[in-house]
């Protein structure tokens, strides 16, 4: 009689610790949202008289595995499709395999990517827009070996420009990521990326003279 109270007692504390287990679920590794970063990087290009300047890249990321990538020198974005397997984003770009291992959110390695970038970084999207506010600062020629001044004010869907006045709220915008506007009027396109509290501006003006054809520069807030 004791030794079937012990069975009794051993095959029911089995039952409970099987119960136990079906109940436990094993909690899934929380994957990445892509969606809320994105990555900068800048390519080295030759302006004339042997100058080399940093040119800007963006790419930002859809909810359909679809990257955005902004050339702040090509004439429109381009859109390839992406993947996020463990601590790796690949992106096929022109039939090439652009590969950036992550690691603390942070870009820790990249391959694939011909003329080699730098600065290549992992930004997570700010809660608010990065734009806002008034901008002053030298942009540089491609063509000519010279510089000029601008002024810049940027608010949520507006921007003014000057190289002299205070500019004025007279154009458009829509912001991408709270970080990134790109504007075409009047054969004059405009990308603007704000980073680290600095606007960086490219202006390209189709037909205009060698001087204002390609400038790039990045300016410094004008408020406190």
């Amino acid at each position: 009689m004791k030794n079937l109270k012990l069975y009794l007692s051993v095959m029911l504390l089995l039952i409970i610790v099987s119960c136990k287990k079906k109940d436990e679920v094993t909690p899934e590794e929380t994957k990445m949202d892509l969606t809320k970063y994105f990555i900068t990087m800048e390519f080295p290009t030759q302006f004339t008289g042997g100058r080399t300047y940093n040119i800007p890249y963006l790419i930002v990321f859809d909810n359909d595995e679809k990257a955005t990538h902004y050339g702040f020198a090509s004439p429109g974005p381009e859109i390839t499709p992406y993947k996020l397997e463990e601590d790796k984003i690949t992106l096929i770009v022109a039939n090439q395999t652009w590969i950036f291992t992550i690691s603390d959110n942070q870009i820790t390695a990249f391959s694939g990517i011909p003329n080699p970038p730098k600065s290549v970084k992992l930004h997570e999207v700010p809660a608010t827009n990065q734009l806002v506010g008034k901008y002053s600062g030298m942009l540089q020629s491609r063509l000519v070996n010279t510089a000029f001044p601008y002024r810049y004010v940027l608010n949520q869907t507006q921007f003014g420009e000057e190289m002299v006045d205070n500019p004025t709220l007279d154009y458009v915008i829509n912001p991408v990521k709270n970080v990134f506007a790109v504007s075409y009027i009047d054969s004059v396109k405009r990308y603007f990326l704000a980073i680290d509290g600095k606007l960086i501006v490219v202006r390209m003006k189709n037909g205009g003279t060698n001087a204002e054809s390609y400038m790039y520069g990045t300016l410094t807030s004008d408020e406190l």
